[in-house]
């Protein structure tokens, strides 16, 4: 690369349900990348997926496809949540050829589903939670027999969420029966793909995936005690003081090392690049359950990928900077 500096855009906000976070999060990435490495630029995509550049105060639409084709030389990618974090920005900066920062096309598509990550989970050897799932027309015309599929194969208590949102959006833990049937009524109609999946009693844990030089590192892992709701939903992950990060987490060193292995695997059985954050259960049974992973976890300043990065030495705009060389 020449000395010159490297034109980044952060793409920030979106249409989806995380909008406000990923505003957050692309501010603290846009303010901690290095002045003398890089040339920031803002870019927000509105609620219609309109992409602008933001200028002191002026907003003018970018055309990506033609004429600001070559404006950037990457395009750090802050954006939660559809159409952000499932590949389909990505594949739109692929086919216009501008590089950017994170997990490819597949990787991001595949992680976004619950799914479809547990498949590969489950392919990849990595112990995950039961699960039984059914898009909105299947519920219509067969709720008999998936309400007792779930009790056959999941048992109570179940946790309801739908197969491809983030940050715990349209999640809720069940009791029983009624509850279940509650619960599907109220989300399918928002989510069509649901998915029920048995509830860990344990401890809840994420651990961080970086890369250095080509070679995956995993960041000392953090358990989180959920302050607001009964396990870390929307409130406890955004509000201050909403959930407590123990970091590194306070387990049995071998426990924390499993943890990190297992979060090491979860990135590559997905095929994840330069960061992800795997979201594990350690269990009251002593079992560790993967739960999901996100590939692009959120970078405010309060948020668990940067925290655990300082933990291990690498401050925001190291980590920053890892992210992009792992990009090009």
């Amino acid at each position: 690369m020449s000395h010159k500096k490297l034109r980044v855009g952060v793409l920030i906000g979106g249409p989806s349900a995380e909008r406000e976070v990923s505003l957050v999060t692309g501010r603290a990435i846009y303010d901690n990348l290095d002045p003398k490495k890089y040339q920031p630029f803002l870019i927000e995509m509105d609620k219609e997926a309109k992409i602008f550049l933001l200028d002191k105060k002026k907003k003018r639409l970018l055309d990506l496809q033609d004429k600001d084709r070559k404006l950037f030389d990457l395009i750090f990618i802050a954006l939660h949540g559809t159409p952000g974090e499932d590949g389909t920005v990505q594949g739109m900066l692929e086919l216009y050829g501008i590089p950017y920062t994170g997990s490819k096309v597949m990787a991001s598509s595949i992680a976004m589903n619950k799914v479809m990550t547990g498949a590969l989970y489950r392919l990849n050897k990595l112990a995950t939670p039961g699960f039984v799932d059914f898009s909105e027309p299947e519920w219509k015309k067969e709720k008999e027999r998936i309400v007792k599929e779930v009790g056959e194969r999941i048992n109570y208590p179940a946790v309801v969420k739908p197969a491809d949102q983030g940050s715990a959006v349209g999640v809720s833990i069940v009791e029983n029966e009624a509850e279940l049937r509650r619960a599907i009524e109220t989300t399918i109609t928002k989510f069509s793909w649901l998915m029920a999946q048995r509830f860990i009693t344990g401890k809840e844990t994420t651990c961080g995936v970086l890369e250095r030089n080509g070679k995956l590192l995993a960041l000392p892992p953090t358990r989180i005690i959920p302050q607001l709701g009964k396990f870390y939903d929307y409130e406890s992950k955004y509000a201050a003081g909403g959930s407590t990060h123990i970091c590194p987490a306070d387990f049995a060193p071998e426990v924390n090392e499993k943890i990190q292995a297992l979060a090491l695997k979860a990135h590559k059985a997905l095929g994840c690049r330069g960061m992800s954050r795997t979201d594990i259960f350690v269990g009251d049974d002593g079992e560790l359950w993967v739960i999901e992973t996100n590939t692009i976890p959120g970078m405010t300043p309060t948020s668990l990928l940067p925290e655990a990065a300082g933990k291990a030495g690498i401050s925001f705009s190291k980590m920053l900077d890892m992210i992009i060389e792992a990009s090009l």
